[in-house]
């Protein structure tokens, strides 16, 4: 499952166990640990401190480490507890398609790999008004490992998240074809196990 710099050769066969009867997950952050946001263009960075997702990893064997998870609904911030962006704004965030993990490297009971499919929405509201965004590409640094069931998403070397689309008061903090770049730590639940030979 997961995210990390793909140089490595991929692995050849892959193995998902998943203990729910419906091969579903769900993942919330890991306590204490931040999803930062972070526009490289610009420097500006969003900060939340809820954040969550649900999915499904099905069992069995894969020939190859594509779509050995797939993450169908993401949320960062709530109504409740918004996320901080600059200027005094306030962020919430979900994603607008499914996503896949896959698989890149495996050893010891760590999966590398990458996060593709991303497309999320982001609202934010400030003095100034509401400002709409899309962001679109993909996570390529990260990891899931079976002991804890964590999944955690490094925030790339070379950004792969592009703001597609920036309408309304955004005060030039994000605007079309800025570059982005993510990270956060999700506890997975129930634990699955995915290994590779």
């Amino acid at each position: 499952m997961t995210a990390t710099n793909a140089s490595a050769a991929p692995q050849a066969q892959w193995t998902v166990a998943n203990p729910a009867a419906n091969d579903a997950f769900s993942a919330t952050n890991v306590s204490g640990v931040n999803a930062v946001l972070t526009n490289v263009t610009t420097g500006a960075t969003i900060t939340c401190s809820v954040y969550a997702a649900t999915g499904t990893a099905v069992d069995g064997v894969y020939a190859s480490g594509t779509g050995l998870a797939t993450i169908s609904s993401a949320t960062f911030g709530t109504s409740a507890t918004k996320c901080n962006g600059p200027l005094g704004s306030k962020w919430v965030s979900s994603s607008v398609q499914a996503m896949k993990l896959n698989g890149v490297t495996y050893s010891a009971g760590v999966t590398k790999g990458t996060l593709t499919g991303v497309k999320v929405s982001l609202t934010g509201t400030s003095l100034l008004g509401t400002c709409n965004a899309t962001i679109e590409g993909a996570a390529n640094t990260g990891s899931y490992t079976n002991a804890t069931g964590v999944l955690e998403i490094v925030p790339d070397t070379t950004p792969a998240l592009t703001v597609t689309s920036a309408t309304g008061q955004c005060a030039n903090l994000i605007k079309t074809g800025d570059k982005a770049k993510f990270g956060a730590k999700y506890k997975v639940t129930p634990v699955i196990t995915v290994t590779s030979p």
